[in-house]
């Protein structure tokens, strides 16, 4: 089976394992698991999932089609089918079902019909989830992962929106607070530095989980050498992430975190501005540090805005404690970030 990239890889197996709970969870045996041998270093050619029902003799072999678009071209879904009867033949199966997460067309279910299938598409699988939040979740992350338009536009917003309104995923109110309880225990410096930026990692994720997909942490790096910590890809909601947006042609967010007490100078900020792109879509810049910046590195930033229309973004710790407190609280916690914005924008020292 050909895997195109990794990522490819990841979104394939991650539906094919959500199909198996599904139809495990609507009472069929799973009597064999092709998609296992299909991926595997060898692979195989056989159907995704072959199941029974308990009462029952006769097969159903399963193909799981996990597309990246809404719409899917009727001549490659005529592929899809003609390997199902295949699949079909094979296994000596009497039923067999194709699952996939887009749009169903009239044509495709005539097409469908005439194989002798069955046919479960993205609105199917909407409802199937529904029945297990933990499932609709699971599903929700592939169709966030999935998405490969621009930002501010999610692929499957309306579908996402269904899923994450039934998702059991809430966090309770303590988790910023613990949070800023395990922030608290860590040492300034060199010593707390990686588990300090595991703790900002998850405190940003806790903060902007609506806000961005795609994340991707950087390992740690003991070199003295600053650098971003974390990407992300945007797809805002928020006004003040839509703003940056479009204003400043931004589809990847930069974070970078910093432990030292004393307030990161000049170097350090150029280091990480290294590392922003116009081309890219990556112009902006999150620092979250314990002491803020010093004259220096608000210079730099200034530079960056003027020169390439990078904007750099800080939050001092407390500030980022302020932001744990509210969410919890149920406040807007962005209050801080749009001031900074302003502040950085209306600011004009050489």
């Amino acid at each position: 089976m050909l895997e195109r990239t990794p990522k490819h890889k990841e979104l394939q197996i991650g539906f094919k394992m959500l199909c198996e709970k599904l139809l495990t969870r609507e009472s069929f045996l799973i009597m064999e698991a092709g998609w296992k041998q299909k991926h595997g270093r060898t692979a195989v050619s056989t159907a995704d999932l072959t199941i029974k029902r308990p009462s029952e003799a006769d097969l159903t072999v399963v193909e799981a089609k996990f597309y990246r678009s809404r719409k899917v071209d009727l001549a490659l879904f005529r592929n899809a089918l003609e390997e199902l009867k295949k699949h079909r033949d094979a296994k000596k199966a009497k039923n067999a079902i194709m699952i996939v997460t887009c749009e169903i067309t009239p044509a495709m279910r005539v097409e469908t019909e005439r194989h002798g299938g069955i046919l479960w598409g993205l609105a199917d699988l909407l409802l199937l989830t529904a029945k297990t939040p933990t499932l609709a979740d699971t599903l929700a992350d592939l169709l966030r992962e999935a998405d490969p338009g621009a930002a501010g536009r999610d692929l499957f917003s309306e579908e996402l929106q269904q899923l994450e309104e039934q998702s059991p995923r809430i966090k309770t109110k303590s988790e910023g607070a613990r949070l800023i309880a395990d922030l608290d225990q860590v040492k300034p410096g060199r010593e707390g530095v990686k588990k300090f930026e595991q703790l900002c990692d998850k405190a940003i994720r806790y903060l902007f989980a609506d806000q961005f997909q795609r994340w991707n942490s950087q390992p740690h790096i003991d070199d003295r050498l600053h650098r971003p910590n974390l990407i992300a890809r945007l797809v805002p909601k928020h006004e003040f992430w839509i703003s940056l947006s479009e204003d400043f042609r931004c589809r990847y967010v930069l974070f970078s975190f910093g432990n030292e007490m004393e307030p990161l100078n000049q170097g350090e900020i150029l280091s990480n501005l290294r590392h922003l792109s116009t081309g890219a879509l990556r112009t902006v810049l999150l620092v979250v540090c314990r002491g803020g910046l010093d004259a220096g590195a608000r210079r730099a930033s200034q530079s960056a805005l003027r020169e390439n229309g990078h904007v750099v973004l800080m939050l001092t710790l407390a500030e980022l404690r302020d932001m744990l407190t509210a969410k919890d609280n149920g406040d807007e916690f962005s209050d801080v970030l749009i001031d900074r914005a302003a502040e950085l924008l209306t600011d004009l020292t050489p």
